[in-house]
C-alpha cells in the first residue's frame, strides 16, 4: 500500500511546508457541491498519478507491484479523490483500476453532476449510522449507491461516525477491515468471494450489494 502526501493533508510535515491544513478552506465549499468540477482538487489526482508513475519507473518497486491491477482507497476527501480517479470525473480516469474502496467519501459533487454512472470499476462504499454529513448521500434514494453501476456494495456500520476510519476512533476497525479485505481480495487478487461480501455481520446496520454474487433485498433509507 502506498499513499501520497497531498498539499491539503493535515500530516505535520506537509502542513508546515505548505501552510495549509486543518484550518484551510476547501477549494470550493463542501456545502456547494454544484460548484465542484474536474478542476477541484485536481492536484490530488495528479499526486496519485505521480506515485504510480514513480513505482512503475523504480526497478525494485516495479518488480514487486503489479501496476496493471490497481486498487484505490480513500477516506472523506480521499474518497472523493479515488471515486473521481475511477471515472466519476472522466478527465481523471486511471487505467487498470480493479476496485475502489470509498470510505465515508465526500460524494455529493458526483451525485449532483450525475457522473457516477461512469465508474469503471467495482466500488464498495462504507458509511456509518452517525456519519450524518456523508452517509445519507450514499444510501438515500437517488444517492451514490443507487446510481453507481454494478458490481457495487454499501456497508453501513452501526455507531460509526465520520472519524471511524481514522486513528481517532478504533471501535469498528475490525469490521471495516473485514469487509474491505473481502472486497479487495475478490476483485483485485481474484480470489473466490468471501461470504462476508453478502453477509450482514455483527456491527453492520445495513449491507447492500448488487453484483455477480446476487442482489440484496432493497432496504428503505432510514430517517435521520
Amino acid at each position: 500500500m502506498v499513499a501520497p502526501q497531498h498539499r491539503d493533508a493535515r500530516c505535520g510535515g506537509v502542513q508546515q511546508q505548505s501552510g495549509r491544513g486543518a484550518r484551510s478552506r476547501p477549494q470550493e465549499p463542501f456545502q456547494n457541491p454544484e460548484a465542484w468540477n474536474d478542476r477541484t482538487f485536481v492536484d490530488r489526482a495528479d499526486d496519485v498519478r505521480a506515485v504510480l508513475d514513480a513505482i512503475a519507473h523504480d526497478r525494485d518497486l516495479a518488480a514487486r507491484v503489479d501496476v496493471g491491477r490497481i486498487a484505490l482507497a480513500g477516506h472523506s476527501l480521499g474518497g472523493y479523490t479515488v471515486v473521481g480517479l475511477a471515472g466519476a470525473w472522466a478527465s481523471w480516469k486511471l487505467p487498470n483500476v480493479k476496485a475502489v474502496l470509498a470510505l465515508s467519501p465526500y460524494i455529493q459533487p458526483f451525485v449532483r453532476h450525475q457522473t457516477l454512472g461512469q465508474l469503471a470499476a467495482p466500488v464498495m462504499y462504507q458509511g456509518g449510522t452517525i456519519d450524518f454529513g456523508i452517509t445519507p448521500f450514499i444510501e438515500r434514494s437517488g444517492g451514490a449507491y443507487e446510481v453507481s453501476p454494478r458490481p457495487k456494495y454499501f456497508v453501513d456500520f452501526a455507531g460509526a461516525g465520520h472519524f471511524a476510519w481514522t486513528d481517532l476512533r478504533s471501535s469498528v476497525h475490525d469490521r471495516i477491515d473485514e469487509y474491505a479485505i473481502a472486497f479487495l481480495d475478490h476483485y483485485v487478487r481474484g480470489t473466490a468471494a468471501s461470504p462476508t461480501l453478502t453477509s450482514s455481520g455483527t456491527g453492520v446496520f445495513i449491507l447492500r450489494y448488487d453484483s455477480e454474487l446476487g442482489t440484496s433485498a432493497k432496504e428503505s433509507p432510514r430517517r435521520r
